[in-house]
């Protein structure tokens, strides 16, 4: 039976030993993979059986195969996360600070629901689930690294089958021929259904690619995303590319006083940008026509600023804002429009304690390659922010494994590697002088 340890962390006693599969690299990474897969696996699957020459946004349907798949990783997810709660409660022990973190925007924003008379579905406890399997597995920050190799991936496959089948990654939506496009080409969208979102899954994959150590291993992964990218035409994730680009360069030529200055300056000025953008814009052909989504957003908003106008609004009203609009008004193309909308002040306070945090955390890590890679990530999804919306917060959308996921670690890290020294000091302090080798030392460590 496990007792309560503290009034933050439940689970295994002091002096109890966990068992060699909790905290493991191996249980991190497949938490990481499952999660990943979870956002990634549905589009894979509809890129090899949707018609992609005459797909339509807004208009064509998703396969059945494809919303079956969802619906069954929907229910099974939250499943796998509640049954491995418990057994890490019986066997470990479970950070209450972290855990509170990440739950607390899904749940938000499903209280929410009953303030406007709706029953919550399961879809706004997805992100929940989520967050609670990644600090039940203990996920920290240089676990990752997958998520670069594994956007390298995608991206090698997209620009593979851009030679090969370009009919599987290129989308032409009716026409052949973008203005927007910066190669003259159609829009490499690979496995997504639109290049903003492929663009924005490359963008926010790139700083982890920072975090492989061999310089020859580290380059191609960076040189295969950046050309995707660059493939995609997306100006939204092309600019928040260059923010990481931007940071990361930064943490390796400023000291490390005025990098973190330097860090802090750059967030309050894309966080003024994300709120200030959206909310002052007056023309509607602005940002390429996102002017007239925010001012139509901002009309329907109306005085609803605390509670919003609920989590299914726009999918509920998607054919009056489609008509009004564009098929592209499926959401607020802001991050801070979009969550106001959802759920208002109320929700967006949840999520930007949890961006704050993990900019925090991130910026007091001790190890400048996790550092400089953690701001990177967070202050690029903010900008990216300004004029699209990174992540779905109904469901686990095909944005979600970029941009969810590394957040909630990030967040999340503080208090697990709190926990974690403690545990080491511990496990040190009762290990014979003699046992003390580097190699049981590193063992411990991971």
């Amino acid at each position: 039976m496990s007792t309560l340890t503290s009034p933050a962390t439940l689970g295994r006693a002091p002096g109890r030993p966990e068992k060699g599969w909790v905290n493991s690299r191996a249980l991190r990474w497949t938490a990481v993979i499952v999660v990943w897969a979870y956002s990634v696996v549905p589009a894979v699957v509809e890129t090899a059986l949707i018609d992609r020459q005459h797909y339509k946004e807004g208009k064509t349907a998703s396969n059945p195969l494809v919303v079956a798949l969802v619906d069954a990783l929907s229910i099974a997810v939250p499943i796998l996360a509640v049954g491995l709660l418990l057994l890490m409660l019986l066997f470990s022990k479970v950070t209450g600070e972290s855990l509170l973190l990440v739950v607390a925007p899904g749940l938000v924003l499903a209280a929410n629901e009953l303030v406007h008379g709706r029953e919550p579905t399961l879809g706004l406890l997805i992100t929940s689930a989520v967050g609670t399997l990644l600090v039940i597995a203990r996920v920290k920050p240089r676990d990752l690294g997958i998520l670069g190799y594994l956007g390298a991936l995608v991206a090698a496959a997209a620009i593979a089958l851009s030679y090969l089948d370009p009919s599987k990654v290129f989308i032409s939506g009716g026409s052949e021929t973008f203005e927007k496009s910066l190669t003259g080409t159609s829009l490499l969208s690979g496995i997504f259904s639109n290049a903003n979102v492929f663009g924005m899954f490359l963008a926010l994959a790139l700083p982890f690619a920072f975090t492989a150590r061999r310089w020859w291993v580290r380059w191609p992964l960076i040189g295969v995303i950046a050309w995707a990218l660059v493939l995609t035409s997306s100006r939204t994730a092309l600019a928040g590319a260059v923010v990481v680009l931007a940071v990361i360069a930064l943490s390796r030529v400023l000291p490390q006083p005025a990098f973190r200055v330097a860090a802090v300056v750059g967030l309050i000025a894309a966080c003024i940008t994300c709120v200030r953008v959206p909310l002052t814009e007056t023309d509607p052909e602005a940002y390429t026509f996102r002017g007239a989504i925010w001012m139509f957003n901002r009309d329907e908003l109306g005085g609803h600023w605390l509670f919003g106008l609920g989590a299914h609004w726009y999918a509920d009203n998607y054919a009056m804002l489609s008509n009004a609009l564009s098929s592209a008004a499926s959401h607020g193309h802001n991050l801070v429009l979009t969550t106001l909308v959802m759920g208002g002040a109320v929700t967006l306070a949840a999520w930007a304690a949890v961006i704050v945090v993990a900019f925090v955390s991130s910026l007091r890590d001790t190890d400048r390659r996790q550092q400089a890679v953690g701001v990177a990530f967070v202050l690029g999804l903010v900008v990216i922010g300004v004029t699209e919306t990174p992540f779905g917060m109904l469901g686990w959308g095909p944005l979600s494994s970029s941009a969810v996921l590394p957040l909630f670690v990030l967040a999340a890290r503080h208090w697990i590697d709190r926990d974690d020294r403690a545990q080491f000091a511990q496990a040190i302090a009762s290990m014979p002088r003699e046992a003390m080798s580097r190699s049981a030392l590193r063992a411990m460590r991971r």
